[in-house]
């Protein structure tokens, strides 16, 4: 039941940092918003190590979700 959890979470945070992050993502004025919530292009590292972490804990997760079945 936790690693459902957990996999969820993993997988919905991996997936709307990767929406945040892109930049070429101009569809009903996006682009404006984006700049304005996310003008810290200095740490734009740590969001991409954050989803490489959470895409890493996302396959984890299945794996553990496999063997517990």
């Amino acid at each position: 039941m936790i690693i459902k959890l957990l996999w969820y979470s993993s997988s919905l945070l991996a997936i709307f940092l990767i929406l945040v992050s892109n930049p070429k993502s101009n569809t009903l004025g996006s682009a404006n918003f984006q700049t304005k919530v996310l003008n810290f292009r200095s740490s734009q590292l740590f969001i991409q190590r954050l989803i490489a972490f959470f895409v890493f804990a996302f396959f984890l997760f299945t794996c553990l979700s496999l063997l517990m079945i």
